[in-house]
Formats: structure tokens, C-alpha cells, sequence
């Protein structure tokens, strides 16, 4: 229940009650106290509210979330010039993020155990959207991170307990079925459900692949097997297929993750064990323009951005574009979702230059297939800031509900000179 003030009004006094005044009610109220100068103030009063002159120590705190009936955990997750890292905004009230303790100006530290203030932006929005219905973040509140950057300390000091780099993290293997399966078996443990160890055959293709014998099984294929049977588990891989792709755990991290109350999700994998991997290109306009022709094609995820036609020795080409790469990000955003001629316009408005972030062909089918966005790998490349001006200045506000962007620059179509599939080399 809300409890509002009374604004100004005064109950009248019951039958048989004394009325008293106002200034009665105060001096007995008030306690006397003599001052001894030999002693100094003797006031318990004062003594309780006296100021100490030290702040308090700055202190993390912890809020796990669940998603809400749309999918989302209602708040925005921004990069801001002003400040370092990433910052907390437009918390719902009543939303999952809101009622888990998140509020506005919270600066995110860690995610799911993992100390993410020093990533690039995009990626740690990423690891939010998919971290499954769950995720736990670790936060400091505005004034306190401010306290923290004057006494020069490091973020990841007021975090007690956080996963170590030593940890074995999860890691991707796609195994090739070579006529007589995958070359594994997996086995319940206890009878539980989810909790699937993996026995691989000596020789076998799962070996090649370098599944580790023994290792934990989260997931085939973009599914998690935490809540399937064993028996379920079993149809998914006899579907016929040339290859399955296989998140696993090393077994001996398993009461790691646990004792830390970290979920386990393919957010926490190791990009290292990825097959395929975005890439960064700089490109720098040059008087024929930057070289290359962006098309919306069809493609397993519906529609996407690629990049074609690329002209020898025009920027595009001297950056690393490739015939046939799938366009993820443009100055720091993402484009997954936009419309065409938005993402055009977001091009041809950065200037001389532009930066892109962009995978394969080969790699955009890849992460179609497990059901993940190649930007939830992303790892930004440091680059110069001479170099790179435009990159500096971008501010991303991305919402954390999956399958949802919201562009800085919202551009006019007319402006782009594009078809529907279509636009012309960038050229002044």
C-alpha cells in the first residue's frame, strides 16, 4: 500500500482527549544537555550523527534475472562518451531487471561470473541476449563507480568472486559423421536429466574433432540438454545429418561453475574453438569510392546484408572484404534486423571512412545452424584512434531483448540511392 503525506491538514482531537499545542508536543520531545567546555559535547544525539569524513566502500552488487512473457528483461544497455564500460538505462519499473534490483545508471561489471567491463560493447550485449532465461549481473551504482575511478582502483577489485581466467570455459566442436555416426556415446549420470557425459570412441570422429573424453554435454546444435531425456538426446543425433556441433564442458569445471552460481550458456564459450570468426575492416573512402556493392539476399536466418562485386585495389578490397561476407555491424552497431536502406544510409553518413564488422558466407551459415549471432563472439580489435576517429564517437543504445535493435542514426531511404537489394558503390 502507498502511504502519502498529509499536506498540511491537522486531525482534529478526539472526545475527552486534551488538546495540547504544537510547542508542548516539541519540548517533550526535545532532550536538554549542559556543555562542560573541559569535556566538549556530551549530546548523544550529535555524537550519532556526526560525520566521519570517509565515504563508504564501494560494493558490487549481484541481480539474477529471468525474462519476462515477451522474451526480454526490460532494460537498455548503453555505451556513453562520458563514461567507461557499460551502462545500465530505461530500467522498467515492475520489469524482470527492476524487480531484481537493476536501476538506471548501474554500471555493468560482470555477467554470468564473467568480468565484462573491459569488453567491446557489442559483445557484452550479446552475452546478455543469449544467456538463456536466465542471467545474473554484477553492478555498481553510479556514485560508487565514481568513488572508485577517483582512487584509480580497478573495477574487478569490489567483485568477490568471479570466474578465474584458469577456468575451462565451454567450447564449440562440429564432429563430421563418417558413415557410422559421430563416434561418441552419452551416458546419464544418476538418471538426471541433462547431466549427459560424453564417451568418445578411440579413432572415432568425435576424437579428430577433439571432443575431450569424459567432458559434459550442454548442447547439440544450438538446443540445450539440460531439461531433455536421455532418450531424447538420442533421436537428435540419429537425425540424419553430415555433422553435429557439440557445446561441452570439461567435467573437472563443472562444480566450478556451480559453487559459483554461474549458468551455464553458450555465452560463456571459448571463441577460440569456434570455426569461423568475425572480422573488423577499416575502410578509408577513396576518389572511386570505397569499392564494393551491398546486397540483401535470402539466407537461413531470412535476410541478410552481404557484400559483392568487390573492384582490385579499392579500399574494400586493401581492408580484407571478401566476395560473398555477411555484413554484422557498421561504426559499432549492429545491423542485425535493420531495414536495408537504413543500413545504407548509416554507410554513406559516416564520412570518409567507416568501420564494418563482418564474417563469411561459410560462418554466417554456421551460426545459423546453432542458432547464435557471430556478434555474441565478437572481440574488437584494438585500433589507433587516429585512425579511427568515427569509431570513438558512436554511441551504442542497444536493448537487451533479443532480436531487437535501436539505431542512433535513423537515416531518410531518399537519401540512399538504393533498390530494395541493391545500392551503388559509395561514391562521392
Amino acid at each position: 500500500m502507498y502511504f502519502a503525506p498529509s499536506k498540511g491538514r491537522l486531525q482534529k482531537p478526539k472526545a475527552g482527549m486534551k488538546k495540547r499545542s504544537e510547542i508542548e508536543d516539541d519540548l517533550v520531545l526535545t532532550m536538554r544537555f549542559q556543555f562542560n567546555p573541559k569535556l566538549g559535547i556530551d549530546n548523544p544525539a550529535l555524537c550519532l550523527g556526526e560525520d566521519t569524513g570517509s565515504d563508504p566502500e564501494p560494493s558490487a552488487r549481484f541481480c539474477v534475472l529471468r525474462k519476462d512473457a515477451d522474451g526480454g528483461f526490460a532494460f537498455y544497455l548503453r555505451k556513453e562518451q562520458e563514461r567507461e564500460g557499460h551502462i545500465v538505462r530505461q530500467v522498467m519499473p515492475g520489469g524482470p531487471a527492476y524487480l531484481a534490483g537493476l536501476r538506471d545508471g548501474d554500471q555493468l561489471l560482470q555477467i554470468n561470473g564473467e568480468y565484462v567491463h573491459e569488453q567491446e560493447h557489442l559483445r557484452v550485449v550479446q552475452k546478455i541476449k543469449y544467456s538463456g532465461s536466465r542471467v545474473s549481473l554484477g553492478v555498481l551504482d553510479e556514485a560508487a563507480y565514481e568513488r572508485l575511478r577517483s582512487s584509480h582502483r580497478s573495477p574487478a577489485s569490489v567483485l568477490p568472486s568471479f570466474l578465474p581466467d584458469s577456468c575451462p570455459r565451454p567450447r564449440f566442436y562440429r564432429v563430421k559423421n563418417e558413415g557410422r555416426g559421430f563416434g561418441f556415446t552419452a551416458s546419464a549420470t544418476g538418471g538426471v536429466r541433462g547431466t549427459f557425459l560424453l564417451q568418445v570412441d578411440e579413432g572415432g570422429p568425435a576424437q579428430k574433432a577433439g571432443v575431450p573424453h569424459g567432458s559434459r554435454l550442454l548442447e547439440v546444435n544450438g538446443e540445450s540438454t539440460i531439461s531433455i531425456t536421455l532418450s531424447q538426446l538420442t533421436k537428435k543425433l540419429q537425425r540424419k545429418s553430415s555433422h553435429v556441433v557439440l557445446l561441452v564442458l570439461e567435467a573437472s569445471a563443472w562444480d566450478i561453475y556451480e559453487s559459483h552460481g554461474v549458468p551455464l550458456s553458450a555465452a560463456l564459450a571459448e571463441t577460440s574453438s569456434l570455426p569461423y570468426r568475425t572480422r573488423k575492416l577499416h575502410l578509408v573512402k577513396g576518389t572511386q569510392g570505397y569499392g564494393f556493392l551491398l546486397r540483401q539476399e535470402k539466407c537461413p536466418a531470412g535476410q541478410g546484408q552481404f557484400l559483392r562485386e568487390i573492384d582490385p585495389g579499392l579500399p574494400a578490397e586493401d581492408a580484407g572484404m571478401r566476395e560473398g561476407d555477411c555484413l554484422l555491424g557498421v561504426n559499432g552497431q549492429s545491423v542485425e534486423g535493420l531495414e536495408h536502406e537504413d543500413i545504407v544510409s548509416m554507410i554513406q553518413e559516416s564520412g570518409k571512412q567507416v568501420t564494418l564488422i563482418v564474417i563469411s558466407n561459410e560462418g554466417d551459415r554456421f551460426f545459423s545452424e546453432i542458432g547464435l549471432s557471430p556478434l555474441l563472439f565478437y572481440e574488437e580489435a584494438i585500433l589507433n584512434h587516429s585512425e579511427c576517429k568515427n569509431t570513438t564517437q558512436i554511441t551504442t543504445d542497444t536493448p537487451s531483448g533479443p532480436g531487437h535493435t535501436d539505431p542512433q542514426v535513423k537515416a531518410d531511404p531518399a537519401k540512399s540511392h538504393s533498390t530494395s537489394t541493391e545500392i551503388q558503390r559509395n561514391e562521392e
